[in-house]
């Protein structure tokens, strides 16, 4: 057995968790998934992921279990890796996808919007096409197209309902969806990635950080929804959150969940004191 030390990402309490060897000698391109249930290491539960080195490279907290198919005598554990690299040639996507334009296509996937990525680099397009589907696999829809700067000023009528960008740019936005100055939460979701040097890390991260923003936001609109435009308060949905996932969010990210609730979820929102005061559409 193998051990690893982790840390609980609520309250801190650690403790050494023994892992099979096989699991371990087994974990060479991707990260080890480690379900800490509760009773383990303190009353909380949530997902540790290890890399090769025995290394905690990230927690997440949630209220659902990674599905697995092997198990040790003490937790359940899956090999989580990334999609053929010939499909996506991520070090690309690096160089060639800024942080801001990463955050542009975050809020406007967020939203529902289509999107059209302009570039003049043609072998891009389909890696750039399949991260962003990656990424947003089993949680958000996301309707994206890459194309040269002739074909969208040859077709623009084909592509009136689109968000445009390029490179750092936003070409067409009608509705004006996209505010640069807001985008605090899409950029950290970005910064993320970028700043993680290891491939496998970086994807789990990423994916993490967009699963915890729909998760969120379903959960708010089934909450709005149930309540039956009873009042609400951005102390009810923060508190709400906390209670679900054990994870405390400010109000920048409850903004953005409830702009996610009423353009993504198409869920009426009703006045929410705290929370009116800064956003446009209530």
């Amino acid at each position: 057995m193998a051990k690893v030390e982790i840390h609980c990402p609520i309250c801190s309490k650690w403790d050494n968790i023994e892992i099979a060897d096989d699991a371990a000698k087994n974990v060479t391109k991707g990260l080890l998934a480690i379900n800490i249930t509760a009773g383990m290491i303190c009353e909380h539960s949530f997902i540790a992921y290890v890399d090769k080195n025995l290394i905690v490279r990230d927690t997440f907290i949630a209220d659902f279990k990674v599905e697995t198919n092997e198990s040790s005598t003490t937790q359940e554990v899956e090999e989580l890796t990334i999609p053929d690299t010939e499909s996506i040639k991520f070090d690309l996507i690096k160089l060639n996808i800024p942080e801001v334009l990463m955050a542009y296509v975050f809020k406007a996937t967020f939203l529902g919007e289509k999107i059209i990525i302009i570039s003049e680099e043609e072998f891009l397009y389909n890696h750039v096409i399949n991260f962003f589907t990656h990424i947003m696999r089993d949680f958000f829809n996301i309707e994206i197209i890459t194309i040269s700067n002739d074909d969208f000023k040859g077709n623009k009528k084909d592509y009136e309902d689109y968000i445009v960008f390029r490179n750092r740019e936003i070409i067409q936005d009608k509705n004006k969806i996209i505010n640069p100055k807001k985008l605090e939460i899409e950029k950290t979701i970005a910064k993320k990635f970028n700043s993680e040097f290891e491939l496998v890390p970086a994807l789990i991260i990423l994916r993490n950080e967009i699963q915890k923003v729909y998760e969120f936001s379903k959960t708010i609109a089934e909450l709005i929804k149930n309540r039956e435009n009873k009042p609400l308060t951005s102390k009810m949905l923060i508190d709400h959150i906390e209670e679900k996932y054990r994870e405390a969010i400010q109000m920048p990210f409850l903004r953005l969940l409830i702009d996610i609730v009423k353009n993504y979820f198409k869920v009426e929102v009703p006045k929410i004191d705290g929370v009116t005061d800064f956003l446009g559409f209530l």
